[in-house]
């Protein structure tokens, strides 16, 4: 009798337009789902977003689900159903929901983690299987209570006790979540790379071996591996040696006190030549050159060389080095002085050998 009135309260065009709606609904879920996720990438594009083929076909699925979802709920109106039945149904309906969306967050764990090992994170190694495990705990434990929530199972007790825990677990690994914020933020600034030279002002200096999001593997120059802290980097002075372009040549070249102006020009001179003809040696702008007489100093008259190899490679700064040593050798060889080298003069008094008997005997 029941069935027999509910049927009779249905109007019978209504239930046949919602009926065709949902079979048309559902027979183009896929079509609608692909429009929307084009849209969303447009927009996303606008914002220099791009989305990997894996996520985009995980996100038509879900769009799908939700876009017959939605489609059911007018159609529950149509039905005139009781209100335990219409209240059942709107949960079932909400529940499949909340499990497609946190099937595709489940599903993309693994492809939003390893985004931080592409792009400009590319020459950065770390172990990230942990973090997409992680990630897929917080999906499940947030689609549990949201099934829970829509279910009207009260979950205030537990969710404290879940509070509590975590405001526990969050003070006993604070030095664990500060390393891993201040890795994020060194690589977000990309201050270095593996591979790169650095030095730790007043610490170390080595390469970089390992980036991990707890610390950074630096191999000093005696093959001793150091691992520091990411937050230790985070507020230390770095100075990356290998992100320079050019390296600098700093000589102060001291000639004999009796070297007359005439051959400390000749030697100067012919410094300022090799600077210009050599082709070791950058001659823009952003690279200065200097050739000049220093102060004289108390054994010497020093002649400063100032310049900036091309490239920044050591190797090719020895030979440059190697080079330059030798023309200084032979222009001063030419110019017919000498390099001086410290020296002090002691001067003794003389002093008579009767003088040094009467002082003595008296």
């Amino acid at each position: 009798m029941r069935f027999a009135n509910w049927l009779a309260s249905i109007d019978q065009t209504n239930f046949f337009l919602a009926l065709i709606f949902i079979v048309l609904i559902w027979l183009a879920r896929n079509v609608i789902a692909h429009w929307v996720l084009g849209l969303s990438t447009r927009l996303l594009k606008q914002l220099s977003v791009q989305l990997p083929e894996q996520v985009r076909t995980e996100l038509a699925a879900t769009t799908a689900i939700l876009v017959v979802v939605l489609a059911l709920y007018p159609v529950l109106d149509v039905l005139n159903l009781p209100d335990f039945v219409d209240g059942l149904l709107n949960r079932i309906l909400a529940s499949v929901a909340i499990v497609a969306v946190f099937s595709g967050w489940y599903n993309l764990s693994g492809p939003f983690v390893s985004l931080l090992r592409n792009g400009r994170f590319r020459k950065i190694h770390m172990e990230a299987r942990w973090m997409e495990r992680v990630a897929q705990f917080g999906v499940l434990l947030f689609a549990i209570t949201s099934l829970l929530k829509v279910w009207q199972v009260d979950i205030t007790g537990a969710l404290t006790g879940v509070g509590v825990l975590g405001a526990g677990i969050a003070i006993a690994t604070q030095d664990l979540i500060r390393n891993l914020i201040a890795g994020m933020n060194n690589m977000s600034e990309k201050r270095f790379a593996v591979g790169d030279v650095i030095q730790i002002e007043g610490v170390l200096v080595g390469t970089v071996e390992n980036i991990d999001l707890r610390s950074t593997l630096i191999k000093g120059f005696d093959q001793i591996p150091r691992y520091v802290p990411n937050s230790d980097l985070s507020n230390a002075v770095v100075l990356n040696f290998t992100h320079r372009t050019n390296r600098r040549v700093l000589l102060s070249i001291p000639l004999v006190l009796s070297s007359s102006p005439a051959q400390i020009t000749q030697v100067r001179d012919a410094l300022r030549q090799y600077l210009s003809q050599s082709d070791d040696f950058e001659l823009s702008d952003d690279a200065p050159q200097h050739v000049y007489v220093q102060a004289l100093t108390d054994s010497a008259v020093p002649i400063i060389f100032y310049a900036w190899t091309k490239v920044p490679d050591y190797a090719n700064s020895l030979q440059v080095n190697e080079r330059l040593s030798l023309k200084i050798l032979e222009v001063v060889e030419q110019a017919g002085t000498a390099l001086a080298y410290p020296t002090q003069t002691v001067e003794l008094a003389k002093v008579s050998v009767p003088d040094v008997i009467s002082s003595s005997g008296s």
